[in-house]
């Protein structure tokens, strides 16, 4: 912070808490530096994309951006003999040793898989536009600033019909979508209508069977075929910004459109409440696409199996109960592992995910040893968490 670091020792900066740009916009940057009354930022960093964030941000915002390399060479920006004076007295050397810069690490494999879907996890919050596909290159223009003001600093963007990679002066990541063909193919998403796919969760919340015979990782535009109230992606096609890959969905012909006013359009489409089996029905899909099955079960919070009740409302969850070929497993989300496991345990499994451990209908499944099967459970559960 240039009006910290001017007059000041290392030892005197006041630390601040960082912004996540993969979940920030440009705004969120701004409004967060205004708050903390910045008048003055400075970036130190080689990175070529992070140079073009500040001429954006000096190009939309009040605050005095400066962009340096780690030789204290100013590469965009400000600059004042003050500043860069006081900046070589508190950092003396180059500054390698303080460049250890996190890279983005996603796999662009699972941002593809996002992006074709529409499926992004929920705590991602909505309008925030983390990916944008562009049909071919000289659309790249027509992205309007309030659009990128209002996309991750870390969004993507995938520019189709080119088989070169190309330069631009847009801060956000460039992907060439032509050059990652093989990766969508090994995903292997498809088309699929509303009626097939509301089949597939009725089937999946009445029983917990899991029916998936193309062995499908996805579903191509899945939350917009589902009409779900989303919007974290948009699609630039010569004829206009749409919501979908499919091109059914058009929002505007008009690119200049403010983002705002993109909201209020698509906020007038007809959107569904998403509900909790709609929400992790593409999570289910992908599950029995890595175990490689056509068909099995699951028991998770929201549909039923052993229990005919399940939750209506979205709860957090890291533990879900898998059932092939007569095998019975516990499978931990967060950890990415599976636990063999038997059929009480599976039991028990469902109840402890409702909630519902002390019901009259458990006790009845297990009337001998019920509280002493619960103990081993809740050790196990503790164990493995």
């Amino acid at each position: 912070m240039a009006n910290q670091l001017l007059g000041s020792t290392v030892n005197e900066l006041v630390s601040i808490d960082l912004i996540d740009f993969n979940v920030n916009t440009p705004n969120d940057f701004y409004s967060f530096l205004e708050y903390l009354n910045v008048t003055d930022y400075v970036v130190i960093c080689d990175g070529d994309r992070i140079h073009k964030f500040v001429d954006f941000l000096n190009s939309n915002y009040p605050i005095r951006f400066h962009s340096l390399n780690n030789n204290l060479e100013l590469k965009t920006g400000h600059s004042t003999t003050l500043l860069k004076k006081n900046l070589q007295v508190l950092f003396p050397n180059k500054l390698d040793s303080y460049a250890n810069f996190k890279k983005d690490t996603s796999p662009i494999k699972n941002e593809l898989h996002l992006m074709l879907t529409g499926h992004y996890p929920l705590n991602i919050k909505n309008n925030l536009i983390k990916h944008l596909y562009v049909e071919k290159k000289e659309l790249l223009s027509c992205i309007d600033n309030s659009i990128l003001k209002n996309c991750a600093i870390n969004a993507i963007i995938f520019y189709d019909k080119s088989d070169m990679n190309i330069s631009s002066n847009l801060f956000l990541i460039m992907v060439n979508f032509q050059k990652e063909k093989e990766k969508i193919e090994s995903m292997n998403l498809i088309h699929m209508d509303k009626e097939e796919i509301l089949e597939g969760i009725k089937s999946f919340q009445d029983s917990g069977k899991v029916l998936n015979h193309q062995i499908t990782n996805g579903i191509i535009d899945y939350s917009t075929i589902m009409n779900i109230e989303r919007n974290n992606r948009l699609f630039y096609f010569e004829e206009g910004i749409y919501r979908d890959y499919g091109r059914k969905n058009r929002i505007t012909t008009n690119f200049d459109e403010d983002f705002y006013v993109l909201v209020n359009f698509i906020s007038y489409m007809k959107n569904n409440m998403i509900t909790p089996a709609m929400a992790i029905y593409p999570m289910v899909i992908n599950i029995s696409a890595l175990l490689e099955k056509k068909q099995m079960y699951m028991v998770t919070p929201f549909n039923t199996f052993f229990s005919k009740s399940f939750l209506q409302k979205h709860k957090n969850f890291n533990l879900i109960g898998l059932v092939i070929d007569d095998q019975y497993y516990l499978y931990n989300i967060s950890i990415n592992r599976n636990y063999k496991i038997n059929k009480v345990f599976l039991l028990l499994l469902e109840y402890y995910l409702k909630n519902n451990m002390d019901s009259m209908e458990l006790q009845k499944y297990i009337p001998d040893k019920h509280k002493s099967i619960k103990k081993y459970f809740y050790e196990f559960i503790e164990r493995i968490s």
